[in-house]
């Protein structure tokens, strides 16, 4: 196990994290997993865009909450919500 990075507050946990996975998003290759990625690529790369440049850090997470932008929406909760559009999804006889 190596470590990339300690850091003190959740804040700056959530901004470390989100510019890892942008970068691993941006450079692996399709369904490569994060370990590999690390050893083809080198922890000190990650290290260097993720730990050593700030700027590029703030950058990358930035885009990593664009990218999730459009999956934060719950088409269900809508639905749900409602007590008579509720209705519709109970179930007419519950099997067992």
């Amino acid at each position: 196990t190596d470590l990339l990075a300690r850091v003190a507050t959740e804040e700056e946990a959530m901004e470390y994290c989100g510019a890892f996975m942008q970068v691993y998003r941006e450079e692996a290759h399709y369904l490569e997993r994060t370990a590999p990625w690390i050893e083809r690529v080198g922890l000190n790369h990650v290290k260097e865009k993720v730990v050593e440049d700030e700027v590029g850090r703030k950058v990358l997470y930035q885009r990593f909450l664009d990218s999730q932008e459009v999956f934060k929406f719950d088409p269900w909760a809508k639905e749900i919500a409602d007590a008579e559009t509720r209705k519709v999804y109970i179930p007419i006889k519950k099997i067992g």
